[in-house]
This record gives C-alpha cells, sequence and structure tokens, in this order.
C-alpha cells in the first residue's frame, strides 16, 4: 500500500532555484527533513534548508532550521498535506524566528517512495512579541524533491 503509516519515519531530500531572466544573478536551496507519523495522518517534522543568493556583486549565504506539524489527507497515492512550521533564520547578517503555514503533495511512486512539491509563507520576527505585526511581511519559498518512508510494515 502507497502511504505513510503510523510509525514510519520519513526522509526528504528537494531544492529549489531562481534566477534573473539573463542568468546574471539568482539563488538555489538544497533542503532536508527528517520526520515522524504519530498516526498515519499526522506528521511531526525537523526541517534543515542552506540557500546560497548571487545578486550581482553581493553573494550570501543562509540557512533555516525548523519544526513542522502536517496533516495528510491519504487519497492513494496522492497524499496532499496542509500544516505549519516554526523556526530560525540564520543569514549571514540577521538572524531571526520566522514561522508559517505551508502545503504541498506527494504522489508515492513506489510503496515507500514519493516525489513531493511544497510551498510555504513565512514571516519573521525578532522575537515573539512581534510575530503578529510582521504577518504581512513575509515571503513564499517552493521546494521539490523525493522522499521515502522507513519503518516496519
Amino acid at each position: 500500500m502507497a502511504q505513510p503509516q503510523a510509525g514510519d519515519w520519513e526522509f526528504t531530500l528537494g531544492g529549489s532555484g531562481v534566477s534573473d531572466q539573463d542568468f546574471d544573478s539568482g539563488g538555489y536551496s538544497v533542503a532536508g527533513s527528517f520526520g515522524y507519523f504519530v498516526t498515519q495522518n499526522f506528521e511531526l517534522a525537523v526541517r534543515q534548508n542552506i540557500t546560497f543568493a548571487d545578486a550581482g556583486p553581493d553573494e550570501e549565504w543562509a540557512g533555516s532550521t525548523r519544526l513542522a506539524a502536517d496533516w495528510h489527507f491519504i487519497l492513494g497515492s496522492f497524499v496532499p498535506f496542509i500544516g505549519a512550521n516554526i523556526g530560525y533564520i540564520y543569514p549571514e547578517q540577521g538572524s531571526t524566528w520566522a514561522a508559517g503555514p505551508e502545503i504541498g503533495f506527494k504522489w508515492y511512486v513506489h510503496e515507500r517512495t514519493f516525489i513531493f512539491a511544497m510551498g510555504e509563507y513565512a514571516w519573521r520576527f525578532k522575537d515573539f512579541d512581534d510575530a503578529e505585526d510582521n504577518s504581512d511581511d513575509g515571503h513564499f519559498a517552493f521546494t521539490v524533491g523525493v522522499g521515502f518512508n522507513i519503518g516496519g510494515r
């Protein structure tokens, strides 16, 4: 049966990229996650991203570490999910907290192997008191990749 099961561990590896129309500036991101299915539908995960951006003369590396909780809708091999994450973003200048909703889907191409696409909106804040004030001043991030469920069935 091609779908997650309660007690499964999950590992994903993905990436994304962006460029201007002349390929003079842009960036890329590599993402990984490690999760655990508490139930067949509910997953808790830790996500790590590493990003490089080149905007002409300026180059910058950044990373983020986030905790996520997602609810999966089991529709056979197609498994959409929705959830939220919170974590820390640490660019070369100005580390900050971030939080936001996320949505995506997994398409199981084998019993324990899937491809996925995910989009998230994150807003940054220095402390939890000003998180609400910044909720309309965030950014979108998109990731595509491959994942694997690991566990006894």
